[in-house]
């Protein structure tokens, strides 16, 4: 019975070893690849790619809508001194002209213009975040190799194996949240059109969201330990009665 047990632990541990092998390759690869990517934009001159956007807009209205007021419309296209916000958008020249069908708005925002060496931040921020992940699966390979040598689970190297991985899991965690968070802001100032082609108006604040799993892995982790030690605890008492 004993070694059967001790099979299946040593064999959860084999997988565990394999898995997080490919892991930790991934993640090497990952950091590569966003350092270099970070290191080559950040030695870009800052007009190597410059990228203006001009939005415009068109809005129509019928005559069955407009009805007894259409005539009150002038004939030649009229500038309103207007501002319209639209999805984030801010258009500023509006022009009215009238048409045969009823009445068009047209309106085009300011020019918007994003440089491509901006993305640098963003890439060493994934080279943080992938770093933190690579981090923690290195801590879990040594506990699998724990597991896949081990004669028993509680055995004392399990044990503080695992207590060095839920610490550096929490860790990390904090770690990834902040690198995801300055890597987001970064993106939503330089690439992200879909807030506001006005730069006045982008959201390039700061907003930071822990993920509460990895915290809560590491917690379920620790109370994990403190039953591991229990049950070496009774092990050893067990021994030294026989």
């Amino acid at each position: 019975m004993e070694n059967t047990i001790k099979r299946k632990v040593n064999r959860v541990g084999l997988v565990g070893q394999i898995v997080t092998i490919i892991l930790i390759v991934l993640m090497s690869v990952a950091c590569f690849a966003c350092l270099s990517g970070g290191i080559t934009l950040a030695a870009l001159p800052k007009d190597a790619a410059t990228i203006g956007v001009k939005g415009e807009m068109d809005i129509h209205v019928g005559k069955s809508l407009i009805g007894k007021w259409m005539y009150k419309i002038p004939d030649d296209p009229t500038e309103l001194n207007a501002k319209l916000g639209v999805n984030g958008t801010e258009y500023n020249d509006i022009t009215m002209e009238k048409t045969d069908s009823g009445l068009t708005l047209y309106a085009s925002s300011e020019r918007s213009e994003f440089r491509l060496t901006r993305l640098a931040t963003a890439a060493f921020s994934g080279f943080v975040y992938c770093a933190a992940l690579l981090v923690v699966f290195v801590f879990l390979k040594r506990l699998c190799d724990a597991f896949r040598s081990c004669e028993t689970p509680f055995a004392d190297d399990v044990i503080r194996r695992m207590t060095i991985f839920a610490w550096v899991l929490m860790g990390c965690a904090v770690l990834s949240s902040i690198a995801e968070a300055v890597g987001n802001a970064m993106i939503r100032r330089s690439i992200d059109l879909s807030f506001s082609l006005n730069p006045a108006n982008m959201n390039t604040g700061l907003e930071v969201s822990f993920s509460f799993a990895p915290i809560l892995i590491a917690l379920l982790v620790l109370f994990l330990t403190v039953i591991f030690r229990y049950g070496a605890q009774l092990q050893k008492e067990s021994d030294e009665t026989l």
